[in-house]
């Protein structure tokens, strides 16, 4: 039986973070960044399965969900100075941070910043979920010109993890417009040169679905050149979205990640 789902709540009040409330005190923190359009209730899954022993907290970002009023932003940038900001505001201690698509690229370039600041929080691992090392190709800016029934057939057709509900509702679907383009522009746009990209001095865990068209299992074993430190690979069955189906297997890999240190 899984344990009640407490109250999430933003630490030190800071829009950019939440999380089960309760938890400051767990010797271990795991950061989760979202999908493309995904908010912070993506990872609420996640709170029964990682325990009192660590913090779980989930990024936050504008345009959706308790953040919805503000715009989203379609650059890397600005996402990895506001979150990098409310880590600062916080007790330093051991951290993973794991990102999913989008997520992922993020995740990247805030272990990248905080690594390069000499942060107390620099990630201990980072892991990295559904998505290619940077520098892959992407076709995503195929999207960016569509009109919005066209960008939202396009994704539809692409990717398995949006509501059949939300894709249904043209009118419910135009109010997430806004920052479901403004989020496939900050990916399509995120072309930096892997040779100017740093490596980090943290293990580097990259996790896939078998069947994820979109970073193939084959195409995840390119990130073990952005680490000076181990690296691994983990498939799991399902597509793009696989944590879906079975969040405890991939949260306790996750958690596992510690060991790598």
């Amino acid at each position: 039986m899984q344990p009640t789902a407490s109250r999430w709540v933003q630490p030190g009040q800071d829009r950019w973070l939440t999380g089960p409330a309760g938890r400051s005190a767990a010797p271990w923190r795991l950061l989760c960044i979202p999908h493309a359009g995904g908010g912070a209730s993506a990872f609420r899954p996640w709170e029964a399965f990682t325990g009192p022993d660590v913090e779980l907290l989930v990024a936050q970002l504008p345009g959706r969900e308790s953040r919805f009023p503000e715009p989203a932003l379609d650059r890397v940038a600005p996402v990895v100075d506001g979150l990098a900001t409310a880590l600062g505001r916080l007790a330093p201690k051991p951290t993973l941070i794991f990102g999913h698509s989008m997520g992922a690229m993020i995740g990247y370039e805030l272990a990248a910043r905080l690594v390069g600041e000499a942060s107390p929080h620099a990630p201990r691992t980072l892991i990295v979920s559904g998505r290619t090392a940077p520098g892959s190709s992407s076709t995503l800016g195929d999207l960016l010109g569509l009109d919005d029934a066209g960008f939202a057939d396009a994704l539809a057709a692409r990717y398995d993890g949006i509501p059949a509900a939300l894709l249904a509702d043209r009118e419910l679907m135009a109010v997430f417009l806004p920052t479901l383009r403004a989020d496939f522009r900050m990916v399509a746009e995120y072309r930096p040169d892997p040779a100017a990209c740093p490596r980090l001095p943290c293990p580097i865990l990259a996790l896939g679905g078998a069947d994820d068209i979109h970073a193939a299992p084959e195409r995840l074993t390119a990130w073990q050149d952005f680490t000076t430190a181990g690296f691994m690979r983990e498939i799991f069955p399902g597509g793009h979205f696989y944590l879906a189906a079975n969040p405890a297997r991939v949260v306790a890999r996750v958690l596992a990640a510690r060991g790598m240190v």
